[in-house]
């Protein structure tokens, strides 16, 4: 008998569900569910008491170094801030640094791209060189013996040579009232203040990059991880690298 007990299906207890015409209250609650609400609410009920217990036996001039890091708003609730400052402090987080450095970073790359497209303009124009040759055709050889190249060009033995810029003796001794040899100082004069423009322009470059490798360098230190100061280089190229432990990610 005691092995045919077992064998006889016995009758489910089954949890009873919300019945449907009250579908719109909810999801019924068993009485374990209640249990747990009830003592969440006595312990806050407990904690409520302690607290307006130690504020009604709070002195008044009682003073602690958590005040200058902590306020109320107009609701009686605390606000505290990260790294324990309060919201009016002006003390920025650290996600608020990282996008101001990342906007800095913008503004100096953008200007270092500025600086290089000046730089690669005038540098264009400095040294441009024409390239191909100049053919002249003349009737017959006797027109070949007398051809002077100065006087079809209209230019000086000088110029003949440059196959770009070629200046006519009109232009060159002409509104400028100045003689070949004046002319030729002046334009090397301006050739001269524009290699220097281009210099600066380098000289600005770069400055511009090492000031975006630093600034892209300390928004990476800022964030997580377990990282490892090296110095590498020696002399005047000696610099600082950081090495970030290899960590596996999901």
């Amino acid at each position: 008998m005691g092995a045919l007990q077992h064998s006889i299906q016995k009758k489910q207890h089954r949890e009873r569900s919300q019945v449907q015409e009250r579908s719109r209250f909810g999801f019924l609650e068993k009485h374990k569910d209640y249990v747990k609400r009830a003592q969440d609410y006595h312990k806050k009920e407990k904690t409520l008491k302690v607290l307006k217990s130690k504020a009604k036996e709070r002195n008044p001039d009682e003073f602690y170094y958590g005040m200058n890091s902590k306020r109320v708003d107009e609701d009686g609730l605390l606000v505290t801030s990260r790294h324990g400052a309060s919201e009016d402090d002006g003390v920025l987080t650290m996600d608020q640094v990282k996008l101001l450095k990342t906007q800095d970073s913008n503004y100096v790359r953008t200007m270092r791209l500025v600086e290089k497209r000046k730089a690669e303009k005038k540098r264009e124009q400095v040294l441009f060189n024409g390239t191909g040759k100049h053919t002249v055709f003349v009737e017959d050889a006797e027109s070949l013996e007398s051809f002077s190249p100065e006087e079809y060009f209209k230019t000086s033995s000088e110029m003949l040579g440059r196959r770009s810029n070629r200046l006519r003796e009109e232009q060159l001794v002409g509104d400028l009232h100045l003689d070949k040899a004046e002319y030729s100082e002046s334009l090397r004069k301006k050739k001269v203040k524009k290699l220097r423009a281009i210099t600066k322009h380098m000289e600005r470059e770069s400055q511009l990059a090492g000031v975006e490798q630093r600034m892209n360098m300390q928004r990476e230190v800022m964030k997580s991880g377990s990282k490892k100061k090296i110095e590498v280089g020696e002399g005047a190229s000696k610099r600082v690298v950081y090495k970030w432990k290899k960590q596996r990610k999901r």
